[in-house]
Order: structure tokens, then sequence, then C-alpha cells
């Protein structure tokens, strides 16, 4: 690393010494405040619509993807920015004001209604985000790790369709524009998810497992990645309705299919007995699963649209969510690479919260109401598990007294 005064990287305060810090929190505290206000909504024990920027539906989907789950993809890649150019990190003064722009936008939204302030102030964290990524790799001339950068200004633009929609200034119906901007956000993420996964999986297996190493074969990496790339360019541009009705159920099977091959190398068997590795295998098939669904439901619609969307969002991106930042926090915390009893309950508490969310309304579609809330309560648990056990290991100095 070059880091040229330790002294000084130690005086910066330590929940702004590396992104993933402040992300990570902050971003699990408001996802499970997010969760107990949509829990209590639809209880109906409260009216609590006046809330979320005026629109519940609206609000939930945005907060949760890009309030939420950037925040936690900013926080990663900001951090692994280090790793991969030997670069220092943001951090310190640059990173707070990035953390505080996001937080202003959460709290604007949550209480506020839609107004172009609001706005303006939720599309300055993301785009400063990417530069801060992508100066050390271009400095660096990491050309293959670059592709993050765009993909967050694709995610701003959708963002910025969002807010837009919520202001009225759209064309078409607002629901099937709130709807296939969703859809696109959210296949976006899932890619990003799905390519970072397959790099760090593998070689986490590997090294918790003490086995042979698992080593990438290219034309399996090919075989699924070509599909996926495919797939954001499908949901991305202006594709015609006659080709988009055979090119999106296709491309979402096959993004499916490509990556079980990538996944069956992977030893799931061997990691039973590691919470940090199952539960990122366990979110990976969750990922994969909900590509298939989604692909049925656009071929056929026997699948609801809503179930197949939340095996992918609530097990697979939250699974992952809660699986990576609960080993990369105690990794750049200097601490060991284990978890307790309490962090095993949270990972169980996900995937029932997905399950409630999509099986269960699948068997009984009469209790669906009750989904929402079981779902929503088993989330908050989750995260809300992660917040306290993981705040000390935020917001102090790592154990070994290295800068980050």
């Amino acid at each position: 690393m070059q880091i040229l005064d330790n002294e000084k990287e130690q005086r910066i305060i330590p929940l702004f010494r590396l992104a993933f810090r402040p992300f990570f929190l902050g971003a699990s505290i408001f996802s499970a405040i997010s969760m107990t206000v949509w829990a209590l909504f639809w209880s109906g024990t409260a009216d609590f619509s006046l809330l979320m920027y005026g629109n519940p539906i609206w609000w939930h989907s945005h907060e949760m993807l890009i309030g939420f789950t950037c925040a936690i993809i900013i926080g990663f890649l900001l951090t692994a920015v280090q790793n991969w150019t030997g670069n220092p990190g943001i951090r310190g003064g640059k990173l707070a004001v990035i953390f505080l722009c996001w937080l202003a936008a959460r709290i604007g939204l949550l209480l506020g209604t839609p107004n172009m302030i609001w706005m303006i102030i939720d599309l300055i964290w993301i785009p400063l985000a990417a530069y801060f990524l992508a100066k050390p790799i271009v400095q660096r001339k990491q050309w293959n790790n670059l592709f993050f950068a765009p993909l967050l200004l694709v995610l701003t633009y959708l963002n910025a369709k969002l807010h837009l929609i919520s202001l009225g200034v759209t064309f078409g119906a607002e629901q099937y524009d709130l709807r296939s901007t969703t859809l696109t956000i959210v296949t976006v993420i899932s890619i990003i998810v799905l390519v970072v996964g397959g790099r760090v999986i593998p070689f986490f297996t590997w090294r918790g497992t003490n086995t042979e190493q698992i080593t990438r074969i290219t034309a399996i990496e090919l075989l699924a990645m070509l599909p996926s790339w495919l797939l954001v360019l499908n949901v991305l541009l202006p594709v015609p309705q006659a080709i988009n009705q055979v090119s999106l159920p296709t491309l979402f099977i096959l993004t499916g299919f490509t990556h079980l091959i990538r996944f069956v190398r992977w030893r799931s068997f061997l990691t039973f007995k590691i919470p940090l590795l199952w539960s990122l295998h366990v979110a990976y098939i969750f990922m994969i699963i909900g590509m298939f669904m989604l692909g049925l439901h656009f071929m056929c619609a026997d699948i609801s649209y809503s179930v197949a969307l939340h095996f992918i969002t609530v097990g697979g991106i939250g699974g992952m969510i809660l699986a990576m930042i609960a080993r990369v926090s105690l990794g750049h915390s200097g601490r060991p690479l284990q978890v307790g009893r309490w962090v095993v309950c949270a990972f169980i508490a996900i995937i029932l919260s997905a399950l409630a969310r999509t099986v269960m309304i699948l068997l009984l579609p009469s209790l669906a109401i009750n989904g929402y809330v079981i779902s929503a309560t088993l989330w908050v648990i989750a995260f809300s598990i992660f917040s306290v056990l993981y705040f000390p290991v935020l917001t102090q100095p790592r154990l070994d007294g290295r800068p980050g």
C-alpha cells in the first residue's frame, strides 16, 4: 500500500478510514428502519404512507435498491479498489461527504414529499463514488475492473428516472414505468452481484475449506458472462417489443443456466459447517433460481412477477449482501474470519425472509399480506443483528493497528 504517513492516517475517525465502514453500517441500520416502516405499513397498525415520500410502493422499491443496495455496492467497491490497485482507498473528509449526501437523501425521502431538491441530493453521491472508483483504476491501467464505474453511472441514470416518475415528469402509465425501471435496476445490480460473486466465492471457498484451488475455466466464465451482459443491454436499450418478448425470457433463463454451470464447480457440499461460506452459496443459488423464475414469468406468465423478483432481491441480493458484509468487515478490520451463533441466526433469518416473501405467498396466496409482514420482520431481525454486533467492528480501529 502506498500509505506514506501512518500517523496521519490514524488521526482519521475510524468510521471514515475506508468506505466499507460507514456504508455497511449506515445501510444496514437504514434497511432495518425502512423494513420496520414497511412492515408496520402492511400490518395496518398505523398510517405510515405520509412518511414514505407520499408513495409507499415507489419508496420501498427505490430505497431498497438505490438507498440500501447501491450503498453496500459502493462501500464494497471503494474498499476493493484499494486491493486491486494498491492505491489507498478514499477516506476521511471526501468519504464523509459522499456518505453524508447518501444519508441526507435517505432522511429526505423518508420524511419528505417528492421534490426536485431531494432528487438533486440523491443524484450526487453515486457519481462521486464512481469518480473515486475509476481514478485509481485508470492510474494503474487495470482496465478489467473499470466497467464498474460506468455501471454506477447507469444506476445514476436509472435513479434519476425513478425520481422523475415520482415527480410525475414521465410519459405513459406510471405503474408500467415504475415496474420496468425497477426490473432494469434489479437486472443491473444482479449482474454486478453475479460478477463479484463469481470472483470471490470460489476463492473464499478454496481458502476456507483448505482444499485444492478452484480454478476459473475461461470457457465457462465466458459462457456465463455473455448472456449476462446481453441481458443488461436488453433491459437498457429500446428493444422492439416483438423481439423483446423472445429475447428477455431467453436471456434470463440462459443467464440462470450458465451461472448454474459455473456454480456446481464451487464445492458447496464442503461449506455446510462454515457459515461465512454456505451463506454465500445459498445466496448465489437464490440468484440463479430467481433468474429462471423471471424467465418463465416473461415466457408464459405462470409464475408471479413479484415472487420471481423477490427471489432475487431478498434471497439473492439481500442474502449475498449480508454474507459479504459479515466477512468483509472482519477481514478489513484485522479480525479472524469467524462468526458466532447470532450471525448464523441472521443468515437463517434472511433466508426465511426470502421464503416468506416467495414460497409462502406461492403456496398460501390468501395470506400474502401476512407474508409481507413476516418477511419484513425477519429482514429487520437479520440486519439488526448485524448492526448491533458489527457496530464496534466498523467504528473502532483495526485490531492490528494498520490503516483502514
